[in-house]
């Protein structure tokens, strides 16, 4: 690297040699002017001014009258030498790239404009769908002909020594009595003993009815419209970019004086340029892109079904009978729900019976479907390339 130097030294070995006579003929300005030398670019170094005045290091003035400005003089310790911006691109900023909780604002010596806030690190989970189904419509009650219906010699929810199962009606139908065989309590006294004699099954005693389930089938469900939720957007990191002021001058042809950028900042000056672009070639080669904008299309696949019902019941209504007829039911005895037990007194005969009700209910579907569609992303980028370090 090439920078100017003024050796004032050797300037003055070419006055006493040229005599005076020489040196009242022409102005010093006009036969020795500045020369410049290969040696590395000035940018400061903490010294301290001759003049009268401080050194404003970003307005091209001379302003402490030491001969030097702005970044060629020493007091401008906090200034840099950098590249031109590049054409299409604006700078220059200082840039902080972050936690949005370590935001530090900007700088005093980068408060030359508005400040560009954006983000970077979008947070957006998929949409969650949830299906439903409604309750279970057009279910009927299976065939009477399954239901099992026993007594026994002991009270519902006690051990029992004898039961007796009544026969299976094939074709039975609601509201419709049978009951072509039963079991023949009565005349005895009902005391349920130790063991299911010859005897007890001549005389059984009649304690309680049970009756087992009926199964509810068919039927389907409605699927209910999908239900969407869609966490908010959060963004894990945060782009500041503050604007240097004018740039100043006291560097090399086709650089620039500007503030040099401290922690928390990027190390390097940055430049800018909206949307979403590559690096120009050249000193600015670290990318950087935030947004200030979101687009949410997230959302859910009208795909809702509904499986088959299943584990429904029938509440069904069994009336039994003492009337030993067949298909008699004019004596009755006690009601007993499919799926229920229920107790006797006085040691009754059952013979009779009949289903007076039956109503399907409980059965659930399995609801399938609840795709979730589209995402969150970043709208209106920026691009900030900044200068690399080492």
């Amino acid at each position: 690297m090439s920078s100017r130097l003024v050796v004032r030294g050797a300037r003055l070995t070419a006055w006493i040699g040229l005599g005076a006579a020489g040196a009242l003929a022409a102005p010093a300005a006009c036969l020795y002017p500045d020369y410049t030398f290969d040696e590395p670019e000035p940018s400061g170094g903490g010294g301290s001014s001759t003049g009268a005045g401080s050194e404003d290091c970003a307005n091209g003035d001379d302003d402490d009258g030491d001969g030097l400005v702005d970044c060629a003089d020493p007091a401008c310790g906090d200034f840099v030498c950098t590249a031109a911006v590049p054409e299409g691109w604006s700078g220059y900023f200082a840039l902080y790239d972050g936690a949005p909780a370590m935001d530090p604002g900007c700088p005093a010596a980068f408060a030359a404009g508005q400040p560009f806030v954006g983000n970077r690190g979008l947070s957006a989970p998929p949409a969650t769908c949830a299906c439903s189904c409604g309750p279970a419509q057009g279910q009927r009650c299976g065939d009477l002909e399954g239901l099992q219906i026993s007594v026994s010699d002991a009270p519902c929810g006690s051990p029992w020594m004898c039961a007796w199962d009544l026969e299976r009606i094939p074709g039975w139908t609601l509201d419709t009595c049978a009951g072509p065989d039963g079991v023949f309590g009565g005349g005895m006294a009902c005391e349920p003993g130790d063991e299911c004699r010859a005897d007890r099954e001549a005389h059984p005693c009649v304690a309680s009815v049970s009756a087992t389930a009926l199964e509810a089938t068919g039927g389907r469900c409605a699927p209910s419209p999908v239900q969407i939720e869609a966490p908010a957007p959060r963004w894990t990191g945060l782009g500041r970019a503050c604007p240097a002021p004018a740039a100043g001058q006291g560097c090399n042809v086709g650089r620039v004086c500007v503030p040099r950028p401290g922690a928390p900042f990027e190390g390097g000056l940055c430049i800018a340029k909206d949307g979403d672009n590559a690096c120009p070639p050249g000193a600015y080669t670290e990318k950087h892109v935030f947004f200030t904008g979101i687009e949410d299309d997230r959302g859910c696949e009208d795909d809702c079904a509904c499986g088959e019902p299943s584990n429904g019941t029938c509440r069904a209504t069994i009336a039994l009978h003492a009337d030993t007829a067949t298909d008699t039911c004019e004596t009755q005895v006690v009601e007993v729900l499919a799926g229920a037990c229920a107790n006797v007194e006085g040691n009754p005969t059952i013979v009779g019976r009949k289903v007076t009700s039956a109503t399907p209910a409980g059965g659930a579907c399995a609801p399938t479907g609840g795709t979730p569609t589209g995402a969150a992303r970043g709208a209106s980028p920026r691009t900030f390339c900044c200068q690399g370090q080492g």
